[in-house]
């Protein structure tokens, strides 16, 4: 027998550069700026590749003695992805270490379980070298503004900005009836194609009149204006199954047995009205008042609209009598608001279809334009906004003439209307899943953030500055609209419609829902305890209700996966030519489940037709049938990171500055989660994301 460890067949350490370049020139009313980009980066899966070409342009010019300044910027890029086909992560996890990663007698060269066993793993090295995820985009960025002092209110500013986004890609996915996934399903050879569109348009008009006002005391700064955004994308698809040839593409005709194709159509638009004032007296005492009108299509007519007003104020008392005489205090500034705002940020109400030829093989000319009927997917044509009212108090300090500064801000946010998208019952929508408003939330906590210069530097002295950041955010879900009582989310890989969280009042959002596993000896317990001859639910679960049955009344909401406290700290030191600055950052409190060990974490995997990987938490708790909703999987993610590490050293070289720079990224990670990676996952579900790479880059920075 082999000893193949898989993940490292299917990673790499991936090397890269990237390479800028720009030029600029400048006069008293103009100037301009050109840049020039190339980024080449392998992924640390093998075959994952990027290569981005990009072109950017910059230009400002002042005209009618400076009244009018007009600004324009535009970039364009061209990108070339090889993306990792479907599977490979999957099935490194999951194929037998005992198997090879080559079998000569064999036409492909590489080895797989024989014959049509379903339930037998891939070998994720002859997806690399078998299949085919490549793509290529074009995109292409800018935006004009526009600027107008008034000649006859010196004070009075019209502004007036056009933009737009606009890419085009081209997808191409191709399997081979050869590769083992397609010999196993029957599928002989799959082909997927899509070339999407996107162009996303945005217009800015307003004015701005800011000045004293004649009178009274203080200035004025006041705006009001108007803007409208679109977004629209297609995105043509054609899949083909049952191909005759195993070319990506074929030549000419290919034969294909089942036939695919459809048009996803995607707009939306947001039209606003916003109106801005701002009233300042010495710098000491401020108002604000806004208010927005927001109007989204995304929402019916009856409910398109809304109305979003927030109100500020603050209290400068470093500049008051009773603290000017505090010679350690430099700043000192109270202040508090109330906003409501508005979210329509869910996904466009998609329109597609499809169309199928018939299960005989057909003629297909690839490239071959089919006009499908368009239809709309699941809808909640009574959806509305989601609105927040925050409130929120905050000081802001510096001391010993602001060596060090910082802000403190206490907050509430009470959300109404709350978007999710939920699980429907069969047959009462045309999906599963429906996005609608499902109830009311509330967000509690506080933020502290202090910045200290602790060596002052210059010369040949050492220079420090360092800053620490810590909030603290406490989630809950006060009430589910209608009489629902709670509403399953959180699908995991592992079962049929298997879900692990739960929105439930009183609870965290996407809290686990889980039952609570006996344990023996720290352990959870897998044996029959009953006496009965068989292990299921009622030996190994707490029976919570005391009912003598386990069954989803024992589910217990336990954690969420939204941290406690986030951290973070930054520090910057120099000393002559050299600096050297890094970042780290923590979570606390934060859970993960780990769909990974409880997807394969049980002995069953070995009395599968062929042999399976399995996860070495099976070695503690010896399950052999599938534990899915036992909280085992439910782990601490608490973490500390090095986020980044950069050492540079700065000296001229032929009069010219020259910069010398090392960086590394993601340089550790201390943490007790038994996964890859604490931050894993979908809403603290981890199921084999794409690993995070520890990325070391060396820069040359050289101005002429």
């Amino acid at each position: 027998a082999a000893s193949t460890n898989w993940f490292d067949q299917v990673t790499r350490s991936g090397v890269g550069q990237d390479h800028n370049v720009s030029v600029s020139n400048a006069s008293e009313s103009m100037f301009y700026r050109l840049s020039l980009g190339y980024l080449n980066q392998d992924g640390v899966i093998q075959g994952t590749t990027a290569e981005r070409l990009s072109l950017g342009l910059a230009y400002q010019q002042r005209l009618l003695d400076d009244r009018l300044d007009v600004r324009a910027n535009v970039k364009g890029s061209r990108s070339y992805d090889l993306f990792t086909p479907g599977g490979v992560l999957s099935n490194a996890a999951q194929m037998g270490p005992t198997q090879p990663v080559l079998d000569p007698t064999v036409p492909t060269g590489y080895y797989d379980w024989p014959g049509n066993a379903l339930t037998s793993a891939d070998n994720p090295v002859a997806i690399l070298g078998l299949a085919t995820d490549r793509g290529t985009t074009y995109r292409s960025l800018g935006n004009i503004q526009v600027a107008y002092r008034m000649p006859f209110l010196e004070a009075l500013r019209g502004n007036v900005n056009l933009g737009y986004d606009v890419a085009k890609a081209q997808r191409a996915q191709f399997s081979p009836s050869v590769l083992h996934a397609q010999v196993k399903t029957g599928a002989k050879g799959t082909e997927y194609r899509s070339d999407p569109t996107a162009l996303n348009t945005v217009l800015d008009a307003f004015l701005n009149y800011a000045a004293p006002v004649g009178g009274i005391p203080g200035t004025v700064d006041a705006t009001a204006g108007y803007s409208y955004s679109n977004a629209y994308a297609e995105n043509p698809w054609f899949q083909a199954t049952g191909l005759g040839t195993d070319v990506l593409g074929g030549n000419g005709v290919t034969t294909a047995t089942i036939v695919q194709n459809g048009m996803d159509v995607q707009e939306s638009k947001l039209i606003s009205f916003f109106g801005r004032l701002n009233y300042n007296i010495s710098d000491r005492y401020l108002l604000g008042l806004s208010v927005r009108r927001d109007g989204s299509s995304r929402f019916g007519k009856d409910n398109a609209w809304g109305t979003f007003p927030s109100a500020s104020i603050g209290w400068r008392l470093s500049q008051e009598n009773f603290f000017r005489n505090t010679p350690s205090l430099s700043d000192l500034k109270l202040r508090a608001s109330w906003a409501r705002t508005g979210n329509q940020a869910f996904a466009n109400y998609q329109q597609y279809s499809t169309y199928r030829f018939g299960d005989n093989q057909s003629q297909v000319q690839f490239g071959d334009v089919f006009l499908p009927t368009i239809r709309p997917s699941a809808v909640d044509p009574s959806i509305k906004w989601e609105a927040t009212n925050a409130y929120n108090l905050g000081l802001d300090f510096g001391l010993m003439h602001d060596r060090v500064t910082g802000s403190l801000d206490w907050y509430t946010k009470n959300t109404d209307d709350l978007i999710f998208t939920i699980p429907v019952a069969a047959g009462t929508n045309l999906s599963n899943f429906v996005t609608t408003n499902i109830g009311s939330m509330r967000n509690r906590g506080v933020e502290l953030g202090v910045n200290v210069r602790l060596l002052q530097g210059g010369g040949s002295a050492m220079g420090w500055t360092a800053s620490l950041n810590a909030s603290h955010n406490s989630n809950e879900l006060t009430n589910i609209a209608g009489s629902v009582e709670e509403i399953l989310v959180g699908g995991i890989a592992g079962g049929v419609g298997t879900t692990i969280q739960v929105l439930q009042p009183g609870k965290p959002i996407n809290s686990f829902y889980v039952y609570q596993h006996i344990l023996e000896n720290g352990k959870p317990i897998y044996k029959d305890t009953d006496g009965d001859g068989t292990i299921n639910e009622q030996d190994l679960y707490a029976d919570l209700n005391g009912d003598g049955v386990i069954n989803v009344a024992d589910r217990r909401t336990l954690h969420d996966p939204a941290p406690k406290w986030i951290m973070g700290f930054s520090s910057y030191l120099n000393r002559g030519n050299w600096d050297l600055n890094f970042t780290v950052r923590g979570y606390l409190g934060n859970y993960v489940y780990n769909n990974v060990a409880s997807n394969l974490g049980t002995y069953s995997e070995i009395t599968r037709a062929s042999p399976y990987n399995l996860h070495s938490s099976v070695l503690e708790t010896g399950f052999v049938t599938p534990q899915y909703l036992s909280d085992y999987y439910v782990e601490d993610a608490s973490f500390l990171r090095m986020d980044n590490i950069t050492l540079a050293y700065t000296f001229n070289w032929n009069g010219r500055p020259l910069r010398l720079s090392g960086t590394l990224q993601n340089a550790f990670t201390m943490t007790g989660y038994s996964g890859v990676d604490p931050t894993a996952g979908l809403n603290g579900i981890d199921n084999n994301i794409y690993p995070r790479s520890r990325t070391l880059t060396g820069g040359l920075n050289w101005r002429f």
